[in-house]
């Protein structure tokens, strides 16, 4: 082989080694770049409007993609059941508040009366009594006669059968009124359960709770729900986040309330959002321990969520922090 040849192959072999090392420098560097970006998803305020009244959907005003206001009617479902408990339960009320003021009255009545009876024969009884038991030691001295103190004595044993019938009356008043009180506590207990009747009318009309957009409709007009079947899904726009993963070894970097900036996947979308939470709980490892690594712990990471409230943001996409140098 001659000279030429032979260093023409040394200069080759070295170049190529010295491309290859850059390469694999600059290999390296890209993956220490990326392993250095720091990704999050975003998310939104969302919900699903679930029914509280079993019934069938009779009008669906609302379909995907739609925009609602607070308070906007999205279904009805029909009512007719509750309308019909509703006048049955107003009838019972009806029925114990005839049935309490009839009681009242005679009650009231009959009070007034008892009292005045058993007053005047407790009063007939003391002095009917007295006056037997006078004549008892008469007839026993001699004084008067027999059938002197039979009198007294009859008069003694029907004041006695007065004041006990009186005594009576006045007893079975006030069961009555006991009678009223468990009339009140069944009128308590219709107008309770028409209150309930009243609420499920209520809620046969189901409206947005706050403005957004419609993501998902899960049921169709006409159909039959049970309890807590959902209708649709409702997005607040105006409320959304980006969920960020932070590996515990740059967390302290981070701070709440701090006003970051984040980039989409474009390169081209930044928006500036706040820190609100930090967690408080690992989320997940981001980097497993390997024996080439020479490391025997994983590297976990923690959630800190970035409030952005931005039109642009959809859930589901991905953002990226802004490092200070760019």
């Amino acid at each position: 082989m001659s000279k030429w040849k032979q260093s023409y192959k040394i200069k080759s072999l070295i170049c190529f080694l010295g491309i290859s090392s850059m390469i694999l420098v600059g290999g390296c560097g890209n993956r220490e770049m990326a392993s250095d970006q720091v990704w999050g998803r975003a998310d939104a305020k969302e919900i699903d409007i679930n029914t509280k009244v079993a019934g069938r959907v009779i009008q669906l005003n609302v379909k995907e993609g739609d925009h609602v206001k607070a308070g906007d009617v999205i279904a009805y479902i029909n009512r007719r059941d509750l309308e019909a408990k509703k006048s049955q339960q107003e009838a019972v009320i009806a029925s114990l508040t005839a049935q309490k003021a009839e009681a009242n009255s005679l009650t009231s009545l009959e009070s007034g009366t008892t009292k005045s009876a058993l007053g005047k024969a407790a009063s007939n009884l003391a002095l009917s009594e007295r006056d037997y038991k006078r004549y008892e030691e008469l007839l026993s001295k001699g004084a008067v006669s027999r059938q002197a103190y039979d009198m007294y004595k009859t008069k003694y044993e029907t004041a006695q059968a007065d004041y006990d019938s009186a005594r009576s009356n006045m007893l079975k008043n006030q069961v009555n009124q006991s009678s009223e009180e468990a009339i009140d506590k069944n009128i308590d207990a219709a107008r309770a359960a028409l209150d309930s009747i009243n609420v499920s009318l209520d809620e046969t009309v189901i409206r947005a709770p706050f403005d957004g957009i419609i993501t998902e409709k899960y049921i169709e007009e006409g159909s039959m729900l049970s309890l807590g079947t959902p209708l649709v899904a409702i997005q607040d726009p105006t409320d959304n986040w980006i969920d960020i993963k932070v590996p515990e070894t740059h967390l302290s970097r981070y701070h709440l309330h701090d006003i970051v900036t984040l980039i989409g996947r474009d390169n081209r979308t930044k928006i500036q959002g706040e820190i609100t939470d930090i967690s408080k709980k690992a989320d997940f490892a981001t980097d497993r321990a390997t024996s080439e690594r020479g490391s025997d712990t994983d590297i976990i990471s923690f959630n800190v969520k970035v409030q952005v409230n931005s039109n642009v943001v959809r859930p589901g996409m991905r953002f990226r922090l802004e490092r200070e140098e760019e």
